[in-house]
């Protein structure tokens, strides 16, 4: 375990300096994924997760980063993993996929994958890791988490710096946002986000199929994102998914053709800020 390639602040840094745009989308196994014009898809960086990879690098469009956290998906499609690892130019799995790994697939994990670290398995837990946490989350900003004293509530949480962990909620779509969070994007556009009826995936399982647990898991899965909404006030994030179990209230709606207009104002709006802060450092010195 101590060879393992963390993910570090100079990671993050090396991410945010290979970055193509100031935008980013979330390319999710929804469905509604593919009513995303590939004109998109092609002119922003993109996050893939699982299987959605395929249909990116099927349009030759490399995913700016490709992110697993579900241990199958490597243990059932291994050749799928390292056909999306290596055609794209990033690949982040977490703790989870790296422990369940044969001993040949964490050689590769540690020499090419950056890996996030949980801050905990399960939302449920006894008083010495609700502690631990509480602690963890008055040493480190970045964890923004809400930790209940009731053995039958759960806890909710987002971390908006990934290089110190971050907080999982039974969907990869939490885990993506976070990371695109950390790495400063301006706007962030999920694209699939979807999670209704029984949260079937948009590609072929047909030949190595994982039934999906998601439908199941909406009841713990949606207060995470109501917390996301409420504690991290400056996130730029909206929905391409004219389909989805995530109300508009807490990831607006937005349409194909406003996303250019709504990047422009991002952009501007960094400008700005950068510019106030420079100078800011003008005057204090």
């Amino acid at each position: 375990m101590n060879n393992i390639k963390y993910i570090t602040h100079a990671c993050v840094e090396r991410l945010i300096k290979h970055r193509n745009s100031e935008d980013v989308v979330i390319f999710l196994s929804g469905p509604t994924s593919k009513k995303t014009p590939l004109s998109i898809l092609r002119n922003k960086d993109v996050i893939a997760v699982n299987g959605s990879a395929a249909y990116l690098i099927d349009n030759n469009i490399t995913p700016f980063i490709y992110t697993l956290t579900d241990a199958r998906f490597l243990l059932q499609r291994r050749d799928d993993f390292y056909k999306f690892s290596r055609n794209s130019r990033f690949t982040v799995v977490n703790t989870d996929v790296y422990e369940e790994a044969s001993e040949e697939d964490k050689k590769y994990l540690r020499e090419n994958c950056l890996i996030l670290q949980a801050f905990y398995k399960r939302e449920k837990g006894g008083i010495y890791k609700k502690l631990k946490l509480s602690l963890k989350s008055r040493l480190h900003k970045s964890l923004l988490i809400d930790v209940p004293w009731s053995k039958k509530s759960r806890l909710v949480g987002f971390s908006t710096d990934i290089a110190i962990g971050y907080c999982s909620c039974h969907t990869v779509a939490y885990t993506a946002i976070q990371i695109a969070y950390s790495l400063q994007y301006s706007l962030i556009v999920c694209s699939g986000l979807d999670l209704t009826n029984t949260c079937r995936r948009f590609y072929d399982e047909s030949a190595s199929p994982m039934p999906s647990e998601l439908s199941n898991d909406l009841h713990k899965i949606i207060p995470f994102f109501k917390y996301m909404r409420e504690k991290v006030s400056d996130i730029n994030i909206y929905n391409l998914s004219d389909d989805t179990a995530i109300s508009y209230d807490i990831i607006p709606f937005i349409k194909p053709d406003e996303i250019d207009k709504l990047c422009y104002r991002s952009s501007q709006k960094y400008n700005e800020d950068i510019n106030f802060d420079r100078k800011l450092d003008t005057l204090a010195n």
